[in-house]
């Protein structure tokens, strides 16, 4: 969402997406009814996704807010906002069928068309965003990791459930039912949207694994019976728009690049959807490779940029898919396991241990003890503040403070700080324009220079002397902000204290919102030590860097 406001439609996305008060928390049912006590039964119940008790947390932090919108209703969104922009030029119906590139450029070739028409295109770079259907394995790179863990089906159906779903503000519904085999195999199911003003949504997706008596391959009919097996609802009334059938995989790509061509998205990663990051480090991915490219485009000198796309995101989306794969590996095997179900057990035995966890038996409290341990234990599904804001890159184009300066990664807190490699810190700024947020200093493609009124003159003229230096391409595109004077206020002092360096010090931020390069306070030579600092995150060996020095440490 953070991304979306600098491409200004944050508004548009958010108007979109799911009614706030509908995504706050997340529950455990063993169905939502049925023919026993036990059916119909909620089984535990949590806050979630910045919402509820963490709605103030998430909110200082960020100037956006957690936003649930299906992926079939946002890329609507995103491609009038591309179709506005008068540089694109958005084709359907052009199946890229080779990729062929030389030291001067990429030549591709798309079709045939429905038409049998092919054409042949040449381009400078190439960023493959095709889901891993076909570019990484055109360019020879492969995948890496834990793939075809399970085997999942989900559809895509309408219906009223506005009598059936139990808790209104709850985005995900999990179901543990020993008949289904448990967790897995009982599956999930979250809206869809549209919603109407009672935040009523009139779409769903459900998915479970498929269990032993399941056919090889769930048609329309077969997947409704599955849905109200689940869900424990009969004479449901459900259209099924689509069934899909996919594996659970925690893959990364050998590499992000080969060439002038780049991967982003799930063609450089496919992570199981136990944390809900895959399309937010996707859109990351792009976040930042698309300026580094647009510099390259702009001056042949920086393309020396490119290079740290790969390094810098490449651990990410490692991390992103061992916590994913962790998240989903503790999900149902923590409540299956506290409630005492076991797949290879009898159903009957499943309900006896359900039966036990509701009684007033020492047994059925020592359940519900480690039932509540177990919820608590997926803050890192659920709750990871740190996982989803506070990654950072310690290599790249970063003019780094030195290992010894280096955050430690919380993945339940996030720390904001303004060490070069981290997103820059939240804070809310008074201008003429009313509230703008330290997110939104660094634009248009452009390096923001953060500074204080107590350096701006010292600092306006070592950018001047750094643009007449040799690294005048990467110089040229960086603007001194000043925070604290009349044009942009700090009047609770906010910033003053999140920015981690002297009233005479600077903070570099990238057009992608991560910190750059600081300096704690007013070199002799801001010129020269700027110059160096912009020498460091040009460099191609993407060593750690001393910035006041220019010389390497490990």
């Amino acid at each position: 969402m953070e991304i979306f406001r600098s491409l200004g439609i944050e508004d548009e996305v958010r108007a979109a997406g799911a009614p706030a008060r509908t995504v706050s928390r997340t529950a455990w049912y063993t169905s939502f009814d049925g023919p026993t006590e036990l059916h119909g039964r909620q089984i535990a119940a949590r806050d979630a996704w910045g919402g509820g008790s963490y709605a103030e947390e998430y909110a200082a932090m960020s100037p956006s807010s957690y936003t649930m919108l299906a992926q079939i209703r946002l890329e609507p969104i995103l491609r009038r906002a591309a179709e506005e922009r008068p540089e694109a030029d958005i084709r359907f119906d052009s199946p890229v069928t080779a990729v062929a590139q030389d030291e001067d450029g990429v030549s591709i070739t798309v079709g045939p068309t429905a038409d049998g028409t092919v054409r042949h295109i040449r381009a400078t770079y190439v960023i493959g965003a095709d889901g891993g259907r076909f570019i990484a394995d055109e360019l020879g790179i492969p995948m890496s990791g834990e793939s075809d863990l399970v085997d999942m089906v989900s559809a895509h159906f309408s219906a009223d459930l506005g009598g059936v779903v139990p808790d209104n503000g709850c985005l995900i519904n999990w179901f543990v039912n020993p008949d289904l085999g448990g967790s897995i195999g009982s599956g999930y199911l979250y809206h869809l949207g549209p919603w109407d003003e009672q935040g009523r949504s009139a779409e769903w997706l459900f998915a479970c694994g498929f269990g032993p008596d399941d056919p090889e391959r769930f048609d329309e009919e077969e997947m409704k019976r599955r849905i109200v097996r689940s869900l424990g609802v009969e004479g449901l009334d459900a259209t099924v728009h689509s069934i899909s059938h996919w594996y659970i995989n925690a893959v990364v790509a050998d590499r992000f690049r080969s060439g002038r061509c780049f991967l982003v998205g799930d063609a450089a990663h496919r992570v199981p959807p136990w944390g809900a990051l895959g399309l937010n480090t996707g859109i990351q991915d792009a976040h930042n490779l698309a300026w580094k490219i647009a510099a390259a485009l702009r001056s042949p000198e920086l393309a020396s940029l490119l290079e740290t796309y790969e390094t810098e995101r490449r651990p990410i989306a490692t991390t992103v898919a061992e916590n994913s794969l962790h998240n989903f590996t503790n999900h149902g095997g923590l409540v299956d396991k506290a409630i005492g179900l076991d797949p290879a057990a009898p159903a009957s035995t499943g309900w006896e241990m359900f039966a036990d966890l509701w009684s007033e038996s020492g047994s059925g409290l020592e359940r519900r003890r480690a039932l509540a341990d177990a919820i608590e234990f997926m803050d890192h599904e659920f709750h990871a503040h740190g996982v989803e804001c506070g990654f950072a890159y310690p290599r790249g184009a970063i003019a780094g403070d030195g290992p010894e300066r280096a955050l430690p990664v919380d993945p339940l807190v996030y720390r904001p700080t303004s060490a070069p490699g981290h997103h820059v810190p939240h804070v809310w700024l008074h201008g003429g324009a009313g509230r703008v947020s330290t997110l939104d200093l660094a634009d248009g493609g452009r390096l923001a220079l953060v500074v204080a009124p107590e350096g701006a003159d010292g600092w306006r003229e070592a950018v001047a002397s750094a643009v007449a230096s040799d690294v005048a391409p990467l110089a040229a595109l960086v603007d001194v902000v000043v925070v604290g004077d009349d044009r942009l206020a700090d009047p609770e002092g906010e910033w003053e204290r999140l920015r981690e360096v002297g009233p005479r010090g600077a903070v570099l931020v990238r057009p992608d919102t991560f910190v750059a390069w600081r300096s704690m306070d007013m070199p002799e030579d801001p010129g020269r030590e700027l110059e160096l600092a912009l020498e460091v995150v040009l460099a191609a060996d993407l060593q750690l860097v001393d910035a006041t020095t220019g010389a390497g440490v490990s």
